[in-house]
């Protein structure tokens, strides 16, 4: 099983909304990749850093969050499509 995290400790970690690096602490939030409905947990793999308003676009299907991907480099990307409806590996 997979290590949960400390969300205040991964905001503190990442510092900045992950799609519009907003950086203000009070508004960054947690969010699952894979919904805890559909089992997923707050792991470091399962989770980014967002503020509160991108947050809300990927629950309104704005920004929509394909999955996130452990690169042959040895880094995550993440794949998702942002609001133009652009897709994007990051």
């Amino acid at each position: 099983m997979k290590k949960l995290i400390d969300k205040k400790a991964k905001k503190k970690r990442d510092g900045k909304c992950y799609f519009c690096d907003e950086s203000d602490y009070e508004l960054l939030d947690c969010h699952r990749i894979q919904e805890g409905a559909n089992g997923g947990r707050y792991t470091d793999f399962n989770t980014i850093t967002t503020c509160s308003n991108c947050h809300r676009k990927i629950h309104a299907d704005k920004i929509k969050i394909h999955g996130r991907y452990f690169s042959t480099v040895g880094r995550y990307i993440l794949h998702f499509t942002n609001e133009e409806g652009k897709e994007v590996w990051r």
